[in-house]
């Protein structure tokens, strides 16, 4: 019998025979826990053993196959920049000051990764001795780095009148993030890597910024994995197929292992489009199915995936990264229908 690690990698590689799974989870395993998430992370601290243990306990309840390495949140980057943060009790962490906001020279920046990130590259390095799942780096893709860092409004508006500065910060990105899986990589914490890109997206910024910004950049992040010897997830949002729209070639040409399509897609265009070209991810919808539906329709929605997506290299999770208050009935529910799939094929 393979273990969980290897039936996601020989996913990546093309196998079909099975759908593992690889639920994003960045913070829903704080509630299975019962930890406040300013238990685990609060201005300038992050508990990377605690941050552990929450990880894995998640793992154990789903039986996935592969893993993010620590409770995520964008503190790493906004704090160590100069940035402020909210720290909601039981709550989602979320920026409230940008710390590249305004500027426009990055040079003197430094983008080795400093104090809380630190910790969470050691919670990575944790949760590699707690699971023989795979553990996959979860990393920001470039627009929506750079959206982090100085603002979404601000990028919105380099992109429009500056795209020199645009250019400068998204390198500027691409460089921390090069130190940040150096780090990762140096003790074998990590198996793949995955860009989560919410906002490198054709339906804010057009086809055009799809087509001239992310994916030339998209492709260099991606590149940090790959010379490496390691796959590399793409995820980003927005309608990139559904009739008459077809950005399959879009995504071929970023370089990526894996394609983790957002919410909505029409899974008979993506699955004529890159089927068999590269492997897919996704799943059912975070909302409103996950946060709203009962037992039947997540299990529906659940097998609606897996029944369409049959054949084809095909990784399992949700339409998005799983944070606190998603039900954990419903994750639990989902999670059984896609081992249930599987035990019917072997």
């Amino acid at each position: 019998m393979i273990s969980l690690r290897d039936s996601f990698l020989r996913t990546l590689d093309g196998d079909a025979d099975t759908v593992p799974m690889f639920l994003r989870d960045m913070t829903l395993c704080m509630d299975l826990a019962d930890v406040d998430t300013t238990a685990v992370i609060s201005e300038g601290r992050f508990d990377a053993e605690l941050s552990a243990r929450c990880i894995a306990s998640f793992a154990d309840l789903t039986g996935q196959d592969a893993v993010t390495g620590c409770c995520h949140s964008p503190a790493f980057i906004i704090e160590q920049f100069g940035g402020r943060m909210k720290y909601p009790v039981r709550g989602i962490t979320a920026p409230l000051t940008h710390p590249l906001s305004g500027m426009t020279d990055f040079s003197g920046l430094d983008p080795e990764p400093k104090g809380m990130a630190l910790e969470a590259i050691r919670s990575y390095c944790i949760v590699r001795g707690m699971t023989d799942a795979a553990v996959v780096a979860n990393v920001t893709g470039p627009l929506t780095k750079a959206g982090v860092l100085a603002g979404i409004e601000n990028v919105s508006m380099m992109i429009q009148s500056d795209p020199d500065v645009l250019n400068r910060l998204i390198s500027f990105c691409l460089e921390n993030t090069e130190c940040v899986v150096e780090r990762m990589t140096a003790d074998g914490s990590i198996d793949a890597g995955l860009l989560a890109a919410a906002t490198d997206n054709p339906d804010l910024f057009g086809d055009d910024v799809l087509r001239e910004v992310c994916v030339p950049w998209t492709r260099r992040f991606c590149r940090t994995f790959l010379r490496r010897g390691l796959p590399c997830i793409w995820h980003p949002h927005g309608d990139m197929f559904s009739e008459g729209r077809d950005l399959g070639p879009e995504v071929i040409d970023t370089g990526c292992t894996c394609f983790h399509f957002a919410e909505g897609c029409d899974l008979a265009v993506l699955r004529r489009s890159l089927g068999g070209r590269v492997p897919l991810m996704g799943g059912t919808d975070i909302v409103p199915t996950l946060m709203t539906g009962d037992t039947e329709a997540v299990v529906s929605e659940t097998e609606r995936f897996l029944f369409s997506l049959e054949g084809v290299p095909y990784v399992f999770s949700a339409s998005c990264s799983l944070h606190r208050g998603v039900p954990l009935r419903g994750v639990k529910a989902m999670t059984d229908a896609v081992r249930q799939l599987n035990s019917g094929r072997v």
